[in-house]
């Protein structure tokens, strides 16, 4: 008869060399004695089941004490019983203390799953290989598609990041998920920690923010293209500042979105600017291109190298003192008022871009002394033009960007629906100077005592990209 409490658990050792599961967990304690049934432990590998001693890693038991987990129940059919539930067996031997979080295979006592009872070709005597294609014979997830696949996903070398059996870390993470990424990335921390470093604080809040561990259809296995992926955390600084906003600035809906201006990660430049203005921005603009409103814009670039009078904020490099990098409800993406057309009626408010920098009283007060090398005497010939019923915009004389002439006069400006270039035609003298504009007759105007003529700056010098 056979004992009642090895019925469950009766196996034929006969044609099965993967019988019972067998993990290989901590520090093993000493086996149980064997039972009052016992196995000719020397001889059932030799004699009957040769192939069991065939593999390169061998279960100690296997080779030499195969009583340590069967017993003899029916000698005469010749049949086996595990000593105890195949969900306990390894653990007589094999004790781990289960952490917060484990595997479940492990859990559930089914060693046999990873582990082969009686030995394998790889250490361990793992079922399949740990680096490429054991985990995913469980773990099939399907990532047709997704086109950017991380590379341990990518040949099943799961236990690069997570552990086979228990963690104190979620998900069976081998280490905090910070300090597992940069265990591989080492090179994002240390060029975010050097000296004077802005740092992005995705960065210390975790990677996974911005970035799928297992697989993307994005680049980078990012969780989102730009600008979608940056405006899940940054939205309420960009629309706080814009809300209702009319004009959005091209790059920021752009196919490499943010990132074309700013670094993902660090930069030695405040908001994590990828390099100095103007020549970052320039990166784009060195193209005529199309606006939004049909306009085109002009290729900055070639303008600023063919004409050595750069305004200030150019000088500078800062072109966000005039231009909001993100999204405007001012003309041309204006940090504050600018009247877009030629003629505009002069109130203060319209003009609060150019009085950031430039004092009222050059255009309030008739008088020009100590004001403006633009003057007819005393006259004030800045108040005269725009204090009119029609009065001129700043743009009717200055270019905003850069010119041929000092004071960044302009050679023509685009006149009406047509954009007919009204030529200025002004020449500059040393008291004084003349134009003979098509809006006027020709003027000329003399301050005074005779002054030497300006000389133009040198060339603009870094200012391409």
């Amino acid at each position: 008869m056979t004992p009642r409490s090895l019925r469950p658990w009766r196996v034929a050792l006969a044609g099965t060399p993967a019988l019972v599961a067998l993990g290989v967990l901590a520090a093993a304690q000493p086996p149980p004695a064997p039972p009052a049934a016992g196995v000719p432990s020397r001889t059932c590998a030799k004699e009957c089941h040769q192939e069991i001693l065939g593999h390169r890693v061998m279960h100690g038991p296997a080779a030499n004490d195969c009583q340590a987990c069967h017993v003899q129940g029916n000698p005469e059919e010749h049949k086996f019983y595990l000593i105890t539930a195949p969900e306990q067996l390894c653990a007589r031997c094999h004790t781990t203390p289960h952490k917060s979080t484990t595997h479940a295979p492990f859990k559930e006592g089914k060693c046999h799953e990873c582990h082969d009872p009686h030995g394998a070709e790889r250490p361990r005597m793992l079922v399949a290989d740990p680096n490429r294609d054991l985990c995913t014979k469980c773990h099939q997830e399907d990532f047709t598609g997704l086109g950017f696949v991380h590379g341990p996903v990518a040949v099943g070398a799961c236990i690069i990041c997570h552990e086979a059996h228990t963690s104190s870390q979620p998900r069976l993470l081998n280490q905090e998920p910070r300090a597992m990424c940069l265990s591989c990335h080492g090179e994002v921390a240390e060029r975010a920690s050097g000296p004077g470093m802005h740092r992005h604080v995705a960065i210390d809040e975790g990677c996974t923010r911005c970035h799928d561990p297992h697989a993307s259809k994005h680049k980078y296995q990012l969780r989102d293209q730009a600008p979608g992926l940056c405006l899940s955390c940054h939205s309420g600084m960009i629309d706080h500042s814009s809300e209702g906003s009319r004009l959005v600035h091209g790059a920021l809906t752009a196919e490499s979105g943010c990132t074309a201006c700013h670094e993902p990660h660090a930069s030695t430049l405040p908001s994590l600017q990828r390099s100095t203005q103007p020549g970052m921005c320039l990166g784009c603009h060195d193209r005529t291109i199309k606006a939004s409103d049909g306009t085109t814009l002009t290729n900055m670039a070639a303008l600023l190298d063919e004409n050595p009078y750069h305004h200030g904020p150019i000088r500078e490099g800062v072109c966000t003192a005039c231009h909001e990098s993100h999204r405007s409800d001012h003309f041309r993406l204006l940090v504050q008022e600018y009247p877009p057309q030629f003629y505009a009626k002069f109130e203060i408010d319209n003009f609060k871009l150019c009085f950031q920098c430039h004092q009222a009283a050059l255009v309030q007060s008739p008088s020009g002394a100590g004001l403006t090398e633009f003057r007819d005497g005393d006259r004030n010939l800045h108040h005269l033009h725009v204090n009119q019923e029609k009065g001129r915009t700043c743009r009717a004389c200055h270019e905003v960007h850069a010119s041929k002439r000092p004071a960044h006069v302009r050679e023509a400006v685009p006149f009406g629906n047509a954009g007919w270039m009204l030529e200025i035609n002004f020449q500059a003298t040393a008291a004084g100077g003349s134009c003979a504009p098509g809006c006027h007759q020709p003027a000329s105007y003399t301050r005074g005592p005779a002054l030497a003529a300006p000389t133009p700056p040198p060339g603009p010098t870094g200012v391409k990209p």
